[in-house]
């Protein structure tokens, strides 16, 4: 049941570890702006900046020295972006990190009538079990999308900088030894974390069935509630929407990709086979390349013909070139990470889309797959391309658009909402 019909509104701090104003659009976004479309006041932490974003600003001096101070932006009525800096993020100078922060978003809470709802998605936010305890919250959520202990920044740490950088780096480790704040490391860390997390909130959401076992050792009661689909802004017909001018000289058929282009997640090896198989088929990839991974090599992908890179593209625009797509591949690594916890949300985008979509053989797509291109092999992955191509038709595309309009993220912030009501 929507909220909004009984006018029942609550007052959301949401927690997140990915700011609001970033390009890729993912979870924390689409749950923050749907919560204040539907009249709830919404209060979005951005991720701190810490050392480590100071020492990427040292090395890529075109970044906006704006991002390095606290900040507060009004996107509308019911929702307000705030921008923590915890440059010093280490005792004691945390201490006023958290008096100045919890100062700041006490005065930006501020409601009437309206129950507080703390909704965690940064499990690694600067000294959290203080910074919480400075609140009063009618109900606390850690909502986990991402097996965050896989993440490459949380793997075994590697070579050391040199110059300014690892002196910075040096320095920040000195002091959290000093003071005790960080004994473990890595994955320990970060499952330490969402251990403590899980007994510490009322609800857990999570985004994938790797997540669900996960959680299910540290808390009895554990909701799945997979990633959804922005089915609104996909399901457009092609003649409503002009052909984005850098598609024009690409022949067809198109198989597109959008995302951040890293080793971690996507298979590399397998979209160079892919596209090596299919010499006559373009291969249209959109989106960042190496965030996560600067040392990915994509050369040899690039010199292939057939092969398109577009770079990022900002959100709204992405449905013109979906529509120009003939299909849609999300040719993601089986590993740790992948199949742990992810449940890739260009998934229902693409469906929404009407788009056949060839997809790696991860545990999420399990009660999705409607076409039957979930893929176990590379083999299979690379015959399913072709297989997406020549069986589609009407019929197939609107079973597809009728799936993703059942699993968009309207629906997803709904059943969350009944949670929310029914523990309160």
């Amino acid at each position: 049941m929507d909220q909004t019909q009984n006018k029942i509104f609550y007052t959301f701090l949401i927690l997140s570890n990915q700011n609001f104003d970033f390009d890729l659009k993912t979870n924390k976004w689409q749950v923050a702006n749907i919560l204040a479309n539907k009249g709830h006041k919404v209060v979005f932490v951005d991720p701190p900046i810490r050392f480590k974003a100071l020492t990427r600003f040292l090395k890529s001096p075109s970044l906006n020295l704006l991002n390095l101070f606290s900040r507060t932006q009004i996107k509308n009525k019911n929702l307000i972006v705030y921008s923590p800096a915890n440059i010093l993020n280490f005792k004691p100078f945390s201490y006023f990190n958290i008096w100045f922060h919890v100062n700041n978003i006490k005065k930006l809470l501020k409601s009437e009538n309206k129950k507080q709802i703390l909704y965690i998605y940064h499990f690694d936010y600067p000294d959290l079990e203080s910074f919480v305890n400075f609140f009063d919250f009618n109900l606390k959520i850690y909502d986990v999308v991402d097996e965050y202990s896989e993440f490459p920044e949380y793997a075994d740490k590697k070579t050391m900088n040199t110059g300014i950088v690892a002196k910075i780096q040096q320095i920040d480790d000195f002091f959290k030894i000093l003071f005790n704040q960080r004994r473990l490391s890595g994955k320990q860390w970060v499952l330490f974390r969402e251990e403590w997390l899980a007994k510490y909130v009322d609800l857990v959401f999570v985004s994938a069935p790797g997540l669900l076992k996960k959680f299910k050792q540290w808390k009895d009661t554990v909701s799945f509630l997979p990633n959804g689909g922005s089915y609104e802004l996909y399901n457009i017909e092609r003649e409503s929407i002009s052909e984005p001018t850098d598609m024009v000289n690409i022949s067809h058929p198109r198989i597109g990709f959008s995302g951040a282009i890293d080793s971690y997640k996507n298979n590399i090896d397998l979209i160079e086979k892919t596209a090596l198989n299919y010499p006559n088929y373009s291969f249209v990839m959109i989106g960042p390349e190496k965030l996560s991974d600067p040392d990915l090599d994509l050369s040899r992908l690039k010199s292939m013909k057939n092969v398109h890179f577009l770079g990022q593209k900002p959100y709204e625009k992405l449905p013109a070139y979906f529509q120009y797509f003939d299909a849609y591949f999300i040719p993601y690594n089986l590993n740790k990470y992948t199949v742990g916890g992810c449940f890739p949300t260009k998934y229902f985008d693409a469906l929404s889309a009407g788009l056949p979509t060839v997809v790696t053989n991860l545990p999420a797509y399990e009660g999705f797959d409607i076409d039957g291109y979930v893929s176990k092999t590379d083999e299979d992955f690379i015959k399913n391309i072709k297989k997406a191509l020549d069986e589609n038709s009407e019929e197939k595309i609107l079973k597809r658009k009728n799936l993703a309009k059942e699993n968009s993220w309207d629906g997803k912030v709904n059943k969350q909402l009944k949670l929310i009501e029914d523990a309160l």
